[in-house]
């Protein structure tokens, strides 16, 4: 089996997130069990495993080293460019990626790698005693959560995969957070959130700076989370802060020495706004699964 190492959301080597990639061949019968394995075994926040359909359709499953999740933007980011590396896909072309939250385009872009997210579903708006509980969560005072020019309060929304969206006021405070990841594992738990993913508006070089913690599922912090982002730019449009149809960047993974670049926009199909998340990757390991 072929087995690959993309970093994603970047073109450069050692940034961004890395994810690995195997290549299932119709003889290759991996179990759940295997697959698992696998994934622990090379300790990417996610591995994905990808099995050709027709020539414009792929089955990708994602693993943590601890779980299998739905979803996963930056492993489906690593794998189609794994794909275009092979020649099984193309720029210009849309293809079809069958994941547990369902059936998702993605197409190559201007050298990006774009890929629909689920329907987006906004969850309510955390009251005060909830507010106060997610900063005592993260190590900051509650006054810093919000945004300096907009009414924003976080808020549960979901592209495929559930996450806790929390704006803080400023880049200092994104980047001095002190979180609780026991404590936080337990609040994703309860609340059925894979992640809290925490923004600031405060960034001169982009529409938003970023950091995601998903203790749950065995990643502390992750340097760059394409579902999470999909939820954000979709909770940004709901919030009247982004137009549909414009492409906006979003940077992550500063505090880990691995700037990651990650485009978000918008998008009217058949009648219904969706997410849409992207990038480049840098694929720097290539070789083989002996299995």
């Amino acid at each position: 089996m072929k087995f690959f190492v993309a970093d994603a959301f970047t073109n450069k080597p050692f940034l961004g997130n890395p994810a690995g990639v195997v290549i299932l061949e119709n003889q290759d019968n991996l179990s759940d069990s295997v697959m698992q394995n696998i994934a622990k075994e090379v300790r990417f926040s996610e591995t994905a495993f990808v099995r050709s359909i027709s020539k414009d359709e792929f089955d990708i499953r994602y693993f943590t080293p601890v779980a299998e999740v739905d979803l996963c933007g930056h492993a489906t980011i690593g794998s189609f460019k794994v794909l275009e590396y092979l020649e099984l896909v193309k720029a210009g072309c849309v293809y079809k990626a069958h994941t547990r939250a369902g059936i998702i385009d993605v197409s190559i872009e201007e050298g990006k790698v774009m890929m629909e997210q689920a329907t987006p579903v906004m969850g309510e708006e955390l009251e005060m005693d909830d507010i106060k509980k997610v900063a005592e969560l993260l190590g900051i005072e509650e006054d810093e959560i919000g945004d300096r020019k907009y009414t924003l309060k976080p808020q549960a929304v979901s592209t495929g995969l559930w996450d806790l969206i929390v704006p803080v006021k400023s880049k200092q405070t994104l980047f001095s957070l002190s979180p609780d990841f026991d404590s936080i594992s337990d609040y994703c738990r309860i609340n059925n959130i894979v992640s809290f993913h925490i923004f600031t508006l405060d960034e001169t070089r982009a529409l938003a700076n970023c950091r995601d913690f998903a203790p749950l599922y065995g990643i502390p912090e992750e340097s760059a989370t394409g579902t999470a982002n999909g939820a954000l730019i979709y909770y940004l449009y709901k919030h009247g802060i982004v137009e549909p149809e414009k492409m906006y960047e979003v940077i992550q993974g500063e505090t880990m020495n691995r700037m990651s670049n990650i485009f978000a926009k918008v998008h009217l199909k058949d009648g219904v706004y969706k997410a849409y998340v992207g990038g480049d990757a840098k694929i720097v390991i290539e070789g083989s699964l002996l299995i």
